[in-house]
C-alpha cells in the first residue's frame, strides 16, 4: 500500500533535515502546485520544466528566480503536481546516470576531443580576421558612396549664367 503523503509537510527533506523542497501554494486537489526548490538556481529549473514539459498530461510548468539573491527557484505545475514533480527528478536522475556512464566510459577510452585536437587559437584568428575584412570592406563601400553623394551634389551639371 502506497504511503499517504502530507502536504502541508515539506515534500523532500535533505539528509541534513532542511527542507529541500516545500509547497508554497497550491489548490485544494493539488492540480495546481508551486513548489520551491531550495539552493537551486536556472540550471535545475530548466531542465526540471523540460522534464515536466515531456509529459502529456502536464498543461503547463514553468518556473521563476525570486530574486538573484536568493538560491531558490519557484517551479509552478499545472495537473497532477507532486505525482509530475516526483516523475520528473526520477526522469533527471536516470538521465544524468546515462549521461555519467558515456561519458566515464569515453573518458576511460580515449574517446572525446581534446583542446590539443582543435586549434582554437587559429580558428579565433581566422574569425576575427574575416571579421575585420567585412569591416574594412563595408568601410570603403561606405567612404565610396559619400564621395559619390558629394560629388554628384557639388560638381552637377555645369551651368551658364547670363
Amino acid at each position: 500500500m502506497a504511503q499517504e503523503v502530507d502536504f502541508n509537510e515539506p515534500v523532500i527533506t535533505t539528509s541534513d533535515g532542511l527542507d529541500k523542497i516545500t509547497i508554497i501554494h497550491n489548490t485544494p486537489n493539488y492540480d495546481m502546485v508551486t513548489f520551491c526548490l531550495h539552493e537551486e538556481d536556472h540550471t535545475l529549473g530548466n531542465v526540471l520544466r523540460w522534464m515536466c514539459m515531456k509529459d502529456d498530461d502536464v498543461e503547463f510548468c514553468g518556473y521563476s528566480a525570486p530574486h538573484p539573491s536568493e538560491p531558490k527557484i519557484h517551479l509552478r505545475i499545472q495537473m497532477h503536481a507532486v505525482t509530475c514533480l516526483m516523475t520528473a527528478l526520477s526522469n533527471l536522475k536516470d538521465l544524468y546516470k546515462t549521461i555519467d556512464t558515456k561519458y566515464a566510459a569515453d573518458l576511460k577510452h580515449g574517446d572525446f576531443t581534446t583542446e590539443d585536437d582543435y586549434d582554437v587559437s587559429a580558428n579565433v584568428d581566422e574569425i576575427v580576421s574575416d571579421a575585420r575584412g567585412r569591416f574594412e570592406d563595408r568601410k570603403r563601400a561606405q567612404q565610396q558612396a559619400q564621395l559619390e553623394s558629394q560629388g554628384a551634389g557639388a560638381g552637377g551639371e555645369d551651368v551658364e549664367m547670363a
